[in-house]
């Protein structure tokens, strides 16, 4: 799934984050059907692993900095998704690359973020976008 500017929040910061973790995302997923060697998926692990906690924590900044009332779900979302993402690490550098550890990688990791950033982050996106909007019209008044 490629990048669309429709699922842009309006947050330059973030939507390039999301931008670069479906990069991020596809292109885990390419080297995983080419066959990609153990040394080079921890390494992409561990920086995509690293990339969504500061992606994670800048979200939700702004998600407090607005009172977004969903930002406990997404909390919680987001704690759910390094929880799974440490399992599945683990288990890879337990047993190593198998085609179960290729398929729940594909499965979990690169559906999850284009599940969340085009669900979930939407609906974050049009609260922003509307409070925004809200705080230039009482501006200008």
């Amino acid at each position: 799934m490629e990048w669309n500017t429709k699922y842009a929040l309006g947050i330059p910061v973030v939507d390039t984050q999301h931008r670069q973790l479906f990069r991020l995302s596809n292109e885990l997923d390419a080297e995983l059907q080419a066959g990609i060697r153990s040394e080079e998926i921890d390494a992409m692990l561990i920086h995509i692993g690293e990339y969504a906690a500061r992606h994670f924590a800048m979200e939700e900044k702004y998600m407090a900095e607005s009172n977004y009332p969903g930002l406990a779900e997404q909390q919680a979302t987001h704690q759910a998704f390094a929880k799974r993402f440490v399992e599945i690490y683990d288990e890879f550098k337990k047993k190593g690359l198998s085609r179960d550890i290729v398929d729940t990688l594909r499965r979990e990791l690169t559906d999850w973020v284009r599940e969340h950033v085009t669900g979930l982050d939407q609906r974050f996106g049009a609260y922003y976008r509307d409070r925004q909007s809200t705080a230039k019209t009482t501006d200008s008044l």
